[in-house]
């Protein structure tokens, strides 16, 4: 088979690619710079997920794609969030179309999903997040991008969604949150002990995006892609042990940022930029959800290979 990877310089492309060398497949790399480093075997085109051409030419004669560009930012604005990461899975999807891939597999996230309540257990049936424009601006795109491309493959395209949770591995630094700062000796995490965070290992992930490209049934479908829902203050203390650190975990509670959040939303609307704390953000660490990964299981056969406190372990080695 033959592979066109988006994205195949970025923290998670650059392991889709590992993996599929692994795999002994044709990879090809879709890279706005020729001269990137990617490993040897892999065949560099020059192009651009925004360029329709480019995309054309990158996949004649490509059976999968595996669609990991994105732009992953905490700050920018609207227009680059959506020229990114919608018009750019748009585009993907199209040129795939025209030159008859056989399949396109699309990297979401878990954010597209509403937490409605305390608890609730969310599946790829639980409904998509209605208050997209309460959203940060990563958060809304992925949501609109995901959208579009189950209706794409609705209407006939061949595409998979996989939506995986908070990616870390070796090249990145693992978050110990979805919000924390460090304050001298202590880690202020925003949340409860509690709250369930969603990880994934990045080398599971990229078998996950294999076995969704590879699996004759995938097409139309999307998958949850979860390690472990971990308890804030258990991930934290592994985290620490992990990474030979020395600190101690205070827990802020959510509602106390409110305002704080408020102030930055209209901030953000008045200079047209992403705000860098949200209300909605905040709810997500207030509203615990478990993320199911059964349907992943049951038709892609998918497991984590690496635990996620042994992952830990993985990345901090990776890096000291």
């Amino acid at each position: 088979m033959n592979v066109l990877v988006t994205g195949a310089t970025g923290f998670l492309g650059r392991h889709v690619v590992a993996r599929l060398l692994e795999e002994r497949l044709a990879v090809r790399a879709l890279v706005r710079n020729l001269s990137a480093s990617l490993p040897a075997g892999v065949e560099t085109v020059s192009g651009d997920i925004a360029d329709a051409t480019s995309l054309r030419r990158a996949m004649l004669g490509v059976d999968w794609v595996i669609h990991t560009a994105a732009r992953v930012a905490t700050a920018g604005a609207w227009a680059e969030f959506d020229a990114a990461n919608v018009t750019g899975t748009a585009t993907v999807i199209a040129a795939a179309g025209a030159t008859r891939v056989k399949r396109v597999v699309h990297v979401s996230s878990l954010s597209v999903y509403a937490v409605e309540a305390n608890g609730v257990t969310i599946t790829e049936e639980s409904p998509y997040e209605a208050g997209a424009g309460e959203r940060g601006f990563y958060s809304r795109s992925k949501l609109i991008a995901d959208r579009l491309a189950l209706q794409a493959a609705h209407g006939g395209a061949p595409v998979t969604v996989v939506r995986p949770g908070l990616l870390f591995g070796p090249g990145r630094r693992p978050p110990l949150a979805r919000r924390a700062v460090a304050v001298g000796p202590l880690r202020v995490i925003l949340g409860s002990p509690r709250y369930l965070l969603p990880v994934s290992y990045v080398e599971n992930v990229a078998d996950a995006l294999l076995l969704a490209a590879r699996t004759e049934g995938a097409g139309g479908r999307a998958y949850t892609v979860v390690d472990a829902n971990v308890p804030q203050a258990q991930y934290a203390a592994s985290y620490r042990d992990a990474a030979g650190e020395h600190w101690r975990a205070c827990y802020l509670p959510a509602n106390w940022l409110r305002p704080a959040a408020h102030a930055a939303e209209v901030a953000g609307k008045l200079l047209r930029r992403a705000a860098p704390l949200t209300r909605h953000q905040l709810e997500r660490t207030t509203w615990s959800a478990y993320y199911d990964c059964g349907r992943a299981e049951r038709e892609l056969g998918w497991r984590p290979r690496v635990g996620w406190a042994d992952g830990l372990r993985r990345t901090f080695a990776a890096v000291q």
